[in-house]
């Protein structure tokens, strides 16, 4: 009986555990959509560059007969034994792969940052990232295409040849498209005598389905999950591009447009590229989890996670202080006080409210590229299933200050955002689906906002609704962020604060 006991509690437990580890599927301004493998049980690891998946089940059958009442009895405890074994292997099988309970320990050595800045006083982390960002969009969009050569330089003959194994279904030649990333960040950095080498973790999803429609594959549409690590490579010695050659894939030797071919000679200057002589290159990549994301989890709610741990904040953060007031010649406790107020909470109650109404367009100044992408993907997919996903009420409890940084390029400020509010989606007949506008939503969320340095205009003259360039009003940005009034581009950062990351509490390592 106590073994019975024990089965029974160690099923219970399990299914606490499932239940605890079930990722919030938050449907705010680039509140997760669904960006973690915790959601379908549909998932499958990779390791290396062999991709590959299995799964292993067994089935066991027993029978016996007697006429004795005792073996009855046995017969009967036995098959409850293993009817509770097959739960808990049921339940294991289906256990999402990662539990979203933060690790500090996982966060990225910021010394080594430091030690590499030692040889390279021109490299920002944040301009790295986005050329990461668009390295990672290109590799994907591009396959299959004749464009996949214009990114020979930048790939080893190994991941260019992962390529071509990695995504097919069947033989069958896919397409991938929507991709959107949904956080990438530092993961390590290290050097030798000759070679300096970067590692990056990328969470993504995307769609995949055939390239040419078939009775058999008729229209068939999936999309998936996908975390990885991507190690970039380059020569000892360099210093990093300006921000406006990184950001562009352009040729490292004549600065034209990323045209090349497969032994990677630029269709401009016919120089070729030797791999890591001026740019980094992808040396290695590994696919560490994929899952497939099925179209309900798009409306789960759970309970909030991470809420209430306590804030990452840089170990270094009085230090940084320090710096930005010697950098900027000015009063922290005075600057901060404004910063909070005219950028973090505008920026947070204007692109929430811009979400819950549909519409990005006047908030286009105030976000990255690459965070607007990945917004405006979103409100297509809510809207293609005619669902409004509302914040109503939205109110700020507080803001913490968590990291500053400062390089050649670009000031950043990492803060933390409290919040909560009415959290639900409704369709076109309001009718609720999910979530609830009776019971506020408590949350927090870490932002992470970058203006280039050197930018002379205070906060307290920045207006939310106007081009920082111009001053004209902000009604005219198009998708690509650039003012119709001046033709300035404004979502670089240029001219003002522009939010750059939005990481959920649970997921933010620093």
């Amino acid at each position: 009986m106590k073994k019975i006991l024990s089965l029974f509690s160690a099923t219970v437990l399990l299914l606490g555990l499932i239940v605890f580890s079930i990722q919030d599927v938050q449907a705010r301004f680039s509140g997760g959509h669904s960006s973690s493998s915790s959601h379908s049980s549909s998932s499958h690891s990779y390791s290396g560059s062999s991709h590959s998946s299995s799964w292993s089940s067994h089935s066991s059958s027993y029978s016996s007969s007697s006429s004795s009442t005792g073996n009855i009895s046995l017969v009967t405890f036995i098959i409850l034994i293993i009817v509770v074994l097959f739960i808990i292997w049921i339940i294991y099988k289906n256990q999402p792969k990662t539990m979203i309970i933060r690790n500090p320990n996982n966060r990225f050595d910021e010394s080594q940052l430091t030690i590499f800045k030692q040889h390279d006083a021109n490299f920002s982390r944040i301009v790295f990232l986005d050329f990461v960002h668009l390295l990672y969009v290109k590799y994907y969009s591009y396959y299959g295409k004749k464009e996949f050569s214009y990114l020979t330089p930048y790939l080893s003959d190994s991941v260019k040849k992962d390529n071509m194994l990695d995504l097919l279904i069947g033989k069958q030649v896919i397409i991938i498209d929507e991709i959107v990333t949904n956080s990438v960040r530092l993961y390590s950095m290290s050097s030798t005598d000759t070679e300096e080498v970067i590692g990056v973790e990328i969470e993504s999803n995307y769609s995949i389905h055939p390239a040419f429609y078939t009775q058999d594959t008729g229209k068939q549409h999936s999309r998936y999950v996908r975390t990885e690590r991507w190690f970039f490579q380059r020569n000892k010695g360099l210093l990093s591009p300006a921000p406006e050659t990184m950001q562009a894939l352009s040729c490292p030797a004549c600065g034209a447009a990323a045209h090349f071919t497969d032994t990677g000679e630029c269709d401009s200057c016919r120089t070729v590229i030797i791999k890591g002589q001026q740019q980094w290159y992808v040396r290695d990549r590994f696919v560490l989890d994929q899952t497939l994301l099925n179209t309900g989890d798009l409306v789960s709610y759970s309970e909030e996670q991470g809420t209430n741990l306590p804030s990452l904040k840089s170990p270094t953060l009085v230090q940084e202080i320090a710096g930005f007031e010697k950098q900027r010649v000015i009063v922290w406790s005075d600057y901060w006080l404004t910063f909070k107020q005219q950028i973090v909470e505008n920026y947070f109650l204007a692109l929430n409210a811009a979400w819950t109404n549909h519409d990005l367009t006047k908030v286009r100044h105030l976000v990255s590229d690459r965070l607007y992408e990945a917004n405006s993907f979103w409100m297509a997919l809510y809207k293609q299933h005619q669902w409004n996903n509302r914040l109503d009420d939205l109110k700020i409890q507080d803001v913490s200050l968590i990291k500053i940084e400062l390089d050649t390029y670009y000031e950043t400020i990492t803060v933390r955002i409290f919040a909560s509010c009415f959290d639900y989606t409704e369709d076109n007949d309001h009718k609720i689906i999910a979530g609830s506008n009776k019971k506020r939503r408590a949350y927090t969320e870490y932002w992470t906002f970058a203006r280039r340095a050197g930018v002379e205009k205070t906060e307290n003259n920045f207006n939310i609704n106007s081009c920082p360039q111009c001053g004209a009003s902000a009604d005219k940005m198009g998708q690509a962020a650039i003012c119709d009034y001046c033709g300035s581009k404004i979502s670089t950062g240029n001219f003002s604060w522009v939010l750059f990351l939005i990481t959920q509490d649970e997921n933010y390592l620093g």
